[in-house]
């Protein structure tokens, strides 16, 4: 080891300390909050009586999905029954706090928002199938995390609304879809017909019946051979038809569309596939609902020519689409820099790839969608983001604090921002001096305080994980 590196394998327990012994003198909560999954065990119980200190803290940190799953287990040894129904339906709460709202006699809306968690491990969703209370049992159909034999179990009863959730069920397999299939109302096959576990002869027999939401369904199933969803696009009803179309956008095959199509509902689909033949692409780049021009300018298969056409339109949310294509030349980035709506010249200064001709051209604009956007673009010259971050339009300035390009002292010029939200921003940039992250220890938005302890913690102590401070509601 060299004096360089282990003088600083011993500054950082150094710092550590020092952040430890502050956050057990502010007594900040949210501080405490946001430092807690990255301290180690040792100082753990002292935070959380700072983050628990009060019956109205408790209440808002159960029901909050930023607050750690680690504080949330502890949370869950409070036998208090408004505590248990927030931490219930609190989605970032883990397996072993759910369980354990289980062990008293706990009231049927906690059974019955544990068993809709996403987080409820097999074991207690096991447990909940055997509930007597028919509503638990629904909701544990209804899990999609619930297993092949626990939806198994639970179809046996014979319950209309077991049946339907459980036909929707990811884990559902061949066996428990015949039947029921065989026992099943319209609504219950419709959901069979959508399944990608679904056994061949079901398919066969939902594309021979006439019933239009089971065709419909049908035609979302990702599972479903190209030939029955190239039928299923001749289908007279709209809704089949938007229902085909869209899996074969998602799915990508090759789409020839024959003859016209007279909803523009589908036409809009069509226009998303990336595989197009030529005729359809010329065709729907001229369709006279704007929507599909739009959905066809924004799509990287289109030819070079056909987007110099579309990036002339009339309506100003094509030619956006066009500037926001991956595939757009860069002499349509150039020519679009220019257009008169700011929206689209928003859209060209927003592309890291965007020809330095454009950008140039693109810094001399005044609109604050434009200075938006350039804020934004890691290829912005520094010069302009300094003088972005100090534009008076907030919004306008918080684009900078999203710039991870942006030098240290722009962002520590947003680590002051007057508007709060720029702060929190600010406070988790990657080029923020540690420095200014200690300050907004003190800053007086709760905001703030977390993202700034997360930060300074996380840094001792990678393999912690905090919220992203946008997902902050605090």
């Amino acid at each position: 080891m060299t004096a360089q590196s282990g003088a600083a394998a011993m500054a950082v327990p150094e710092e550590s300390r020092r952040l430890n012994v502050y956050l057990l003198e502010a007594r900040d909560p949210y501080a405490a909050l946001g430092a807690y999954p990255f301290v180690d065990g040792t100082i753990r119980p002292a935070l959380e009586e700072i983050v628990l200190a009060t019956p109205r803290l408790k209440l808002i940190f159960a029901a909050a999905a930023y607050t750690s799953p680690d504080l949330l287990d502890r949370i869950s040894m409070d036998a208090r029954r408004a505590l248990q129904l927030r931490l219930a339906k609190n989605p970032a709460a883990p397996p072993k706090a759910l369980a354990r709202l289980l062990e008293d006699d706990a009231c049927e809306r906690i059974r019955r928002y544990v068993a809709m968690h996403p987080r409820c491990d097999r074991t207690t969703m096991s447990k909940l199938a055997d509930n007597t209370s028919i509503n638990v049992r629904r909701a544990v159909a209804g899990n999609p995390n619930a297993t092949a034999s626990v939806l198994a179990k639970l179809v046996a009863e014979g319950d209309g609304q077991i049946d339907r959730n459980a036909a929707s069920g990811p884990f559902a397999d061949r066996d428990t879809l015949q039947a029921l299939w065989d026992k099943g109302d319209r609504q219950v096959r419709a959901e069979i017909a959508a399944h990608p576990n679904c056994p061949e002869d079901l398919l066969e027999r939902a594309e021979a019946t006439a019933d239009k939401l089971i065709l419909r369904k049908l035609a979302s199933n990702p599972a479903l051979d190209s030939s029955v969803l190239t039928r299923l696009t001749a289908d007279d009803d709209e809704r089949v038809r938007v229902a085909a179309v869209r899996n074969i956008a998602v799915a990508g095959d090759l789409v020839e569309e024959s003859g016209y199509e007279p909803s523009p509902k589908v036409r809009r689909i069509f226009a998303r596939c990336r595989r197009l033949a030529s005729g359809a692409v010329t065709r729907l780049a001229a369709d006279p609902d704007s929507w599909v021009r739009c959905w066809i300018a924004r799509n990287p298969a289109v030819p070079g020519d056909i987007l110099h056409c579309l990036a002339i339109d009339a309506v100003m949310e094509v030619r956006r689409s066009v500037g926001r294509n991956p595939a757009c030349p860069a002499s349509l980035q150039i020519a679009l820099a220019g257009d008169p709506a700011p929206w689209v010249r928003a859209g060209v200064a927003m592309r890291e790839d965007a020809p330095e001709a454009a950008i140039k051209q693109l810094l001399d604009d005044r609109h604050p969608d434009v200075l938006s956007a350039l804020g934004r673009n890691p290829r912005t010259p520094a010069a302009s983001l300094d003088a972005i971050a100090h534009h008076a339009d907030k919004d306008v300035r918080r684009s900078v604090a999203f710039n991870q390009s942006a030098f240290a002292p722009l962002a520590a010029h947003l680590a002051e921002d007057p508007y709060p939200l720029n702060r929190v921003i600010a406070a988790g940039h990657s080029n923020l001096a540690l420095a200014w992250v200690w300050r907004l220890l003190d800053d007086p938005e709760p905001q703030v305080r977390f993202v700034a302890a997360a930060r300074l913690a996380r840094q001792w102590n990678p393999q912690g994980r905090a919220p992203a401070a946008s997902a902050l509601k605090l």
